[in-house]
């Protein structure tokens, strides 16, 4: 997205605004999971950006507001019954300042530091290619979002990060965020910490990250605390052709042992834009995501299976320069690891509107 040509007349190059509205209905077919039926949800963002070397201040200053408005149910609690979370859009109905934060650019941006309110699965943990699909768990690995409350959508929370890039392709990211977002405030001896680093390499197109995290709180095994794991993202082009490309990505990710909920997560995909000759601005892939449960969770259920796996496909249209429309189908095995829930087929159609 970006700002209009109208927009832009109307807006200094020092202050850039972006709008975006999606809206989303998301049908449980036949007999799989909690109960068929079709539930509808929305989400709208306003972002404003703020160079404080254009207004004239200083160099290398950026400051960013973001405000949240959401609609509707969550079809994971309502049809499906699963645990990694069939919409990455769903969130009830709650309008909220999600991101305040203030970014100084350094030493011709070798450094960076960053302070406030702040999404953390903007800059970790976070896979280009995976980033099309409509499935929670492509946006940040089930074994880091669930087991530790994390500053990410929907409920960013207080923090810092400090980035240092070396050379064109290599760059290191450590961060330290609230321990619980929800709360908007500060207690490492309730509600603890969470602390992230990941080193990364990149060109213009693959990527290759590596990264850590630690919650100082997490609920563990035996109402223990305090958990860790670590994750690997791999972003890899295959083929290009005149009009479109073809790429691949990996998402691994590993949690301790006593981790209260997923111990191991697994996501992979295809991503193609311009599959269709003439249409290069459309995308569309195939994707599978599956979570291994912990034994502490296992153990609390009884009779459970060990994974929830999702296969997902989806095609995204970009209409118009502010308008796509993205279908998608997902099938949900075993949700949750519920005996009683059957695999569920669940169909998905999105309209996004952004300038």
């Amino acid at each position: 997205m970006g700002i209009t040509p109208a927009l832009a007349e109307e807006v200094s190059p020092a202050v850039a605004a972006e709008l975006s509205y999606i809206v989303e209905a998301v049908r449980n077919h036949g007999g799989g999971g909690l109960r068929k039926g079709m539930r509808y949800e929305a989400a709208g963002t306003m972002g404003v950006t703020i160079d404080t070397e254009k207004l004239g201040w200083w160099a290398g200053g950026t400051a960013y507001v973001e405000f949240i408005v959401n609609h509707g149910s969550a079809p994971s609690a309502a049809l499906v019954g699963d645990f990694q979370g069939v919409s990455n859009i769903a969130d009830g109905n709650r309008t909220r300042l999600q991101q305040v934060w203030f970014e100084q650019s350094m030493m011709d941006g070798a450094l960076s530091v960053l302070l406030g309110t702040h999404d953390l699965n903007s800059e970790f943990d976070v896979t280009e290619y995976g980033g099309l699909f409509t499935n929670s768990s492509f946006g940040m690995g089930a074994e880091f979002g669930g087991n530790a409350a994390a500053s990410a959508w929907p409920e960013a929370g207080l923090g810092a990060r400090v980035a240092i890039q070396i050379g064109e392709s290599v760059s290191l990211r450590v961060g330290g965020y609230d321990g619980d977002p929800a709360t908007r405030g500060l207690s490492g001896s309730t509600e603890g910490y969470l602390y992230v680093a990941e080193a990364a390499y990149s060109n213009e197109a693959a990527a290759y990250k590596l990264g850590v995290w630690s919650h100082t709180k997490a609920p563990t095994q035996a109402g223990g605390q305090g958990l860790s794991g670590a994750y690997l993202i791999v972003d890899q082009p295959l083929w290009d052709w005149d009009d479109g490309s073809l790429a691949a990505f990996l998402q691994l990710g590993y949690a301790q042992r006593k981790a209260e909920n997923i111990k191991n997560y697994v996501g992979a995909g295809l991503h193609v834009s311009g599959l269709i000759p003439g249409r290069g601005s459309d995308e569309a892939g195939v994707a599978m995501a599956r979570a291994d449960f912990s034994d502490t969770y296992l153990l609390a259920n009884p009779g459970f299976k060990k994974n929830e796996t999702v296969f997902e496909i989806t095609y995204r249209a970009q209409l118009t320069d502010w308008l796509a429309i993205q279908p998608a189908f997902q099938y949900v095995m075993s949700p949750s690891g519920d005996p009683a829930l059957k695999n569920a087929k669940l169909g998905l159609i999105r309209l996004e509107a952004g300038l």
